[in-house]
């Protein structure tokens, strides 16, 4: 659906999640639960308006919204942060508002205020597809590619999905909060292999965007990559950092240069020719 030009997508596993909390029970909680998702997405698309990032399309996960960003936020990585922390700073906020809310006119939302704050610390965890993990990925993505960053990020989600995992065996015996828990230390497995296998279309775009934005201010801060001419196109492209324009310098075997090309030179050949040919063919 459409929500001021937003697309908007709701992930299957939230359906899922609502029946599994209805089946266990927890009827009042499910209420609580997607009023705290609508606060966490509407932080993210704020901010996002704020800094001027075109919000293209939100998927509603049972643990907060996945915002696909215009892909200025690959040469900007700081935009990304700022708008992945507005999610889990609105759940805090929120949670203060409504206790003040419930001490003014003594109204019960103690589950209200404890879903905002778990959905806060939950997000903040570093692995993707999480905000956290967002941010871990944004700022890697300052010294190691995109892909790198992305890859580290996803290791990660495996790591937390275990600890996840661990706890619901350590206490088996509680066996509604163990479902709850099981099924989305699952889920963050499976969206986070989704976004590692979105990274090299990312990384794409990624090269489109800087080419665009290179035009606009005419200037931006270079990155020298040496490669050996036998090496492949992929892989001088994955050692490629977003915030940067890269001008590489392709050796011989004796380590003596024989010729420079500038990344859009590189992903035009690419595109052409292919990934996987020795970057000493463009010579050729």
């Amino acid at each position: 659906m459409k929500f001021r030009r937003i697309e908007v997508k709701i992930h299957f596993s939230t359906f899922v999640f609502a029946l599994l909390l209805i089946a266990t029970g927890f009827i009042k909680e499910l209420i609580a639960i997607f009023a705290t998702v609508f606060v966490h997405e509407w932080g993210h698309i704020y901010i996002a308006k704020k800094l001027k990032v075109e919000v293209l399309q939100v998927n509603i996960y049972p643990f907060g919204g996945i915002a696909l960003l215009d892909s200025v936020v690959f040469i900007r990585p700081d935009l990304e942060v700022l708008v992945a922390l507005a999610g889990p700073m609105s759940n805090i906020f929120f949670a203060f508002f409504g206790e003040f809310i419930s001490q003014v006119l003594q109204i019960e939302m103690d589950y209200f205020i404890k879903t905002n704050i778990v959905m806060a610390f939950f997000n903040l965890l570093p692995g993707l597809p999480l905000d956290g993990g967002r941010i871990l990925k944004s700022v890697l993505s300052y010294f190691i590619s995109l892909r790198s960053a992305i890859a580290t990020a996803v290791f990660s989600s495996y790591v937390i999905s275990l600890v996840m995992l661990y706890l619901v065996l350590k206490d088996i015996f509680n066996w509604k909060l163990n479902v709850v828990y099981a099924f989305l230390s699952v889920l963050l497995v499976v969206a986070a292999n989704k976004e590692k296998k979105a990274s090299a279309f990312l990384q794409m775009r990624d090269l489109f965007r800087k080419k665009a934005e290179f035009y606009k201010k005419g200037l931006m801060g270079v990155h020298h990559i040496a490669v050996l001419e036998k090496e492949t196109i992929v892989n001088v492209i994955k050692s490629f950092i977003p915030a940067k324009y890269h001008v590489i310098i392709i050796l011989d075997d004796k380590f003596r240069e024989k010729y420079r090309i500038t990344e859009t030179q590189l992903f035009e050949y690419a595109v052409e020719h292919g990934l996987y040919l020795p970057i000493g063919e463009i010579i050729k």
